[in-house]
């Protein structure tokens, strides 16, 4: 596999994880919690959105044959996704923050560890799009570094939010925000790209 490819999909599965933008949000849910519990739930978190992003890289294919959609529909639909996240993250919406922050104290642990925090906060429907593009782009044992990528990029959006007391007394919010709009550039151009490519191959004529 081609080194600047692999890249391209851990940045890709890191910036869709967002774990500097989900910083304050994961403070909020875990506000009642000790450090020992708050690390818990972080873990536990992200091995579930690593778990289903997985599945989505192994079963996407045949649910694309059986709706019969083609990688490069995938691509374009899938960079529209990307560039709509990466607008929200550039513009500031507070629409994500809203439905998630603050503690839940009635709530188990567990729970909250799968939702919102696993899903659709580290593994969302972007993570997911992304995800089955790029698998659907590997052939042969190429797959393997798919998943390799997959987990490299969830096991460094788990050190970034695991420390998440001591990263926020540093950044704060306002650094939270700046790296959430950093992110969300590269995101914009990684979705332009992908959507371009799908553009080209559907409209091979588009190319001259």
């Amino acid at each position: 596999m081609n080194f600047e490819f692999f890249i391209s999909v851990v940045i890709s599965i890191f910036v869709m994880a967002d774990p500097f933008g989900n910083i304050p949000i994961f403070l909020g849910l875990t506000g009642g919690m000790s450090g020992t519990e708050r690390r818990y739930v972080i873990t536990k978190a992200s091995v579930i959105g690593s778990i289903i992003l997985f599945i989505f890289a192994l079963v996407g294919k045949p649910f694309m044959d059986v709706l019969d959609i083609s990688l490069n529909s995938l691509r374009i639909a899938g960079g529209i996704l990307l560039l709509l996240i990466a607008f929200d993250m550039l513009l500031g919406s507070e629409t994500r923050a809203k439905k998630t922050d603050g503690p839940h104290e009635e709530e188990d642990f567990d729970s909250i560890a799968v939702t919102p925090m696993a899903t659709p906060l580290i593994a969302g429907p972007g993570s997911m799009a992304v995800t089955m593009i790029y698998m659907n782009e590997a052939a042969g044992f190429d797959k393997l570094w798919i998943l390799a990528a997959i987990l490299i990029a969830m096991l460094a959006s788990w050190i970034v939010v695991v420390n998440s007391d001591l990263l926020y007394s540093f950044i704060h919010k306002d650094g939270a925000r700046v790296l959430t709009k950093v992110m969300g550039i590269v995101l914009a151009a990684i979705a332009t790209g992908m959507m371009i490519t799908g553009i080209g191959g559907s409209f091979p004529a588009l190319l001259g």
